[in-house]
């Protein structure tokens, strides 16, 4: 069974919803980096792309991007990765530092990879909030490099059960600069099964 067959409409409201929550979480401690420089982040849409879509939805195997990603243990298991076009990536860490940012020197990664792990912490603290599992995320790995090389180095790294990713687009903005990314959502081995039963529960 593939991942677009997997997942209904009602769940991928739920993780529409989900991404929100964890996009209010994420910009309230993102703010506080921004030193009160006002930010605003959504989720507008999710989809279930083919692994070949999801590559050209983050620009194309040679596209320079930025990739946070994380493994996911405890109850489920699985892969989460933040991934900005590198445009966006300088965007954000010049609305943090407040200069100009041509290239990453070991301030800018360090930047760069404390707010991906905010906004993919954020988004699984409101996943293990709403459902009571327990999900541990592991220390951030952060790469700049061209989007192949990075997503081929994930899924490497993942069980990949299908051949479909959930993929979350996220909207910034601040103070009139437009920032996107995408968030993705890789199920392990466990597959996200247990954790939809409880979302339709709950939701009940």
């Amino acid at each position: 069974m593939n991942g677009k067959k997997r997942l209904t409409p009602m769940q991928l409201d739920l993780l529409r919803e989900l991404g929100n929550i964890g996009a209010g979480n994420a910009t309230s401690a993102l703010s506080v980096m921004l030193q009160d420089r006002k930010l605003e982040m959504v989720v507008p849409e999710v989809a279930i792309l083919s692994l070949p879509e999801t590559t050209t939805l983050i620009g194309g195997p040679e596209a320079l991007v930025a990739g946070i990603y994380i493994m996911i243990s405890g109850d489920v298991d699985g892969h989460m990765a933040f991934m900005m076009p590198i445009h966006s990536a300088q965007e954000l860490v010049k609305s943090i530092l407040g200069m100009e940012l041509t290239e990453f020197d070991e301030m800018g990664r360090s930047v760069l990879e404390e707010v991906g792990n905010i906004v993919v912490t954020s988004y699984l603290n409101a996943l293990a909030e709403m459902t009571n599992l327990m999900l541990m995320p592991s220390v951030p790995g952060l790469a700049i490099d061209m989007a192949g090389a990075i997503w081929s180095s994930i899924l490497a790294g993942a069980a990949i059960l299908d051949d479909y990713i959930t993929v979350l687009k996220t909207d910034f903005a601040s103070e009139g600069e437009q920032i996107e990314g995408h968030i993705l959502l890789i199920p392990g081995t466990t597959g996200f099964e247990r954790l939809f039963k409880i979302l339709l529960e709950t939701d009940r």
